[in-house]
This record gives structure tokens, C-alpha cells and sequence, in this order.
């Protein structure tokens, strides 16, 4: 008998050929015989990292985004902004500390309106330029530990 090709299909409508005892089916091994390919069987305890992200050690690698900063050049743009434009903070917030950039920008004009006003009782000559001096030496060494700082928290090293 022919089908709607022009063949004869062998065998049809006959029950498959009967394997021996034992001897897998046309479709390989059964489930509970196959091999486990380092999964465990059921009922067995889960690995220790299970449900876990495992990651490699990263140890030593920098985030490619992320370029890391100079701490002479914190301590230059501090200084600088200082002597020229009596703006502090500058290093800080190349550093990438910028609340304590602006705090010390605002803080040191802030005590400059101060001593402006205490030059009519001649103290602002005395103070004004401690206070300058001060921020000129304390904003240049916190400027280099910022930038040393920043530099630890993307490499994940010691922070000096």
C-alpha cells in the first residue's frame, strides 16, 4: 500500500522489537542509571555555595571605569586654588570627596567674611591670616589622604 508520498512504510502499525532483559531502549539509560555530570541525586544535601554567586578572587583589580587619583595633584589643585583664588576644597573634590570639598570652600569663606569684619577692630589682620595658613596646611594633607583613600576603595587595597 502506497501513502500520499508513493511509499510503503516497513513495519507500520507493529509493536517496536523487544530488548533483551536489561538492555537499554532505543532512547538510552533510564533516568535513575544515567550519568550525573556532577549534579547529586536526589535527596542528597546541596553544595556549600548553593543559591550563592561564586565569584573569582579579584585580587589587585581596578574598576576600568574608574581612573585613580593622584594625590599630587589633589594636593596641587588645594594649593593652587588656595594662593590664587582663596577657594579651598578644589582637591577634595577631584578626589571624589565632595561634601568635605564644598564643607571646606563655604567653611573657609565663611570665616573669611568673619575676619573681614574683625579687621575694623584691627583682630581680622591676626586672624585672617592664621586661618589662611591653617586651611593652606590642613585642606593640602587631608586632600592627599582623600585621594589615597579613594584609590583603596577601587582597588580594594590598603587604604595607605
Amino acid at each position: 500500500m502506497n501513502g500520499p508520498n508513493g511509499y510503503s512504510p516497513v513495519n507500520y502499525g507493529a509493536p517496536p522489537p523487544q530488548q533483551a532483559y536489561g538492555a537499554y531502549g532505543p532512547y538510552g539509560a533510564p533516568p535513575s542509571q544515567q550519568p550525573q555530570h556532577g549534579y547529586s541525586p536526589y535527596g542528597a544535601a546541596p553544595p556549600a555555595h548553593y543559591g550563592q554567586q561564586v565569584y573569582p578572587p579579584q585580587q589587585g583589580m581596578m574598576n576600568p571605569m574608574v581612573t585613580p587619583k593622584n594625590g599630587g595633584l589633589a594636593v596641587a589643585l588645594e594649593l593652587l586654588g588656595g594662593f590664587f583664588f582663596q577657594t579651598f576644597g578644589i582637591g577634595h573634590l577631584y578626589a571624589g570627596n565632595v561634601g568635605a570639598g564644598l564643607g571646606l570652600m563655604f567653611g573657609y569663606w565663611a570665616l573669611t567674611a568673619i575676619n573681614f569684619a574683625l579687621c575694623f577692630v584691627f583682630i581680622g589682620f591676626i586672624t585672617w591670616p592664621v586661618t589662611w595658613i591653617a586651611f593652606m596646611i590642613i585642606s593640602a594633607i587631608t586632600a592627599n589622604n582623600a585621594a589615597k583613600s579613594f584609590n583603596a576603595k577601587t582597588t580594594g587595597g590598603p587604604a595607605y
